[in-house]
């Protein structure tokens, strides 16, 4: 089986578009930090986790699937989605080399655990609460105006769709809008309806078009694709692990950090994962705004304390 979301990295590498997702072991104790770059031409973020792993030769985690157990009829699918334009981020201006500016953090197991139950008791999921508090770091460091924007948001269709490996992209999505104030409980909504619609479904169908067109239309699509309406960047979340890496050589307190690769049209890359009860966040902003590794500490900072501050 063809990887066919895998053509579309291939498409983005013609224009100078980097498709590593960039994971990496992080020890607190030293504060040294260990690469292990994935091409998401060959993995999503569940399978460039499993494929660092097995090459690590640790116990490897239960594989995560999808609430569906396969695809649902094309006519729940194919449906037109409306939705309300979403204006084109107004970044500020940037006189930055754009370069190195892919930074990292982590929350301790205490105030992890204070923020899930903080989601918790106010019935929203973590992801809506990450989200929603990286939004309004983009919109307080990054922009000259809070305005409406749109993210695209995963979604794991493992179980749902197979493949000859599994650790393959095998991964769908939707865009979603968010506005500067939205409540984590507006974006759970906001996704349930999503979900529901079967977006992902009409997103995972698009996608593969590779299959009939060949690499060469999808370079065609890429082009145009390229020069849509941009987004805010890709939420990218692989949930909670609990991994041996001692196994691999690494302290008992080290922490896998991951962050997506980003592109011109969705520059704020980012990746957030508990690892062993701790959170991890990583950020990247894409050359083409021109900031420095300065404005990229800042925001992830301010999505830090966000996410502290956040009742």
């Amino acid at each position: 089986m063809t990887d066919y979301l895998g053509m579309w990295y291939r498409a983005r590498a013609r224009h100078g578009i980097d498709d590593t997702i960039h994971f990496a072991v992080l020890e607190p104790g030293s504060g040294r930090r260990f690469e292990f770059p994935v091409r998401h031409r060959e993995h999503d973020g569940i399978g460039g986790l499993f494929h660092l792993l097995r090459g690590w030769q640790v116990p490897l985690p239960t594989m995560p699937v999808s609430r569906q157990s396969g695809p649902p009829p094309w006519w729940r699918w194919l449906r037109p989605v409306r939705e309300a334009p979403v204006p084109a981020p107004d970044w500020r201006l940037f006189s930055g080399s754009g370069e190195d500016t892919l930074v990292s953090d982590w929350l301790d197991r205490a105030p992890t655990d204070a923020l899930r139950r903080r989601a918790e008791a106010a019935g929203v999921s973590l992801n809506s609460v990450l989200l929603s508090t990286l939004n309004r770091a983009v919109m307080e460091t990054l922009v000259w105006r809070p305005a409406p924007g749109r993210w695209l948001y995963p979604v794991n269709m493992r179980g749902a769709v197979s493949g000859p490996r599994d650790d393959m992209n095998l991964s769908s999505g939707f865009y979603l809008p968010v506005s500067p104030d939205d409540h984590p409980a507006v974006l759970d909504q906001a996704v349930r309806r999503a979900l529901r619609a079967q977006r992902h479904w009409l997103f995972w169908h698009g996608a593969r078009v590779g299959r009939w067109v060949g690499q060469g239309g999808v370079d065609w699509l890429c082009d145009r694709f390229l020069k849509g309406t941009p987004s805010l960047g890709s939420f990218t979340s692989l949930g909670e692990w609990w991994l041996d890496l001692r196994s691999a050589g690494f302290s008992s307190r080290a922490l896998v950090t991951l962050c997506g690769p980003g592109s011109p049209n969705h520059p704020v890359s980012n990746g957030v994962m508990i690892v062993n009860g701790r959170l991890t966040l990583s950020l990247k902003l894409d050359p083409s705004l021109g900031a420095d590794r300065a404005r990229a500490e800042e925001c992830l900072a301010c999505w830090r304390s966000g996410l502290e501050e956040w009742r």
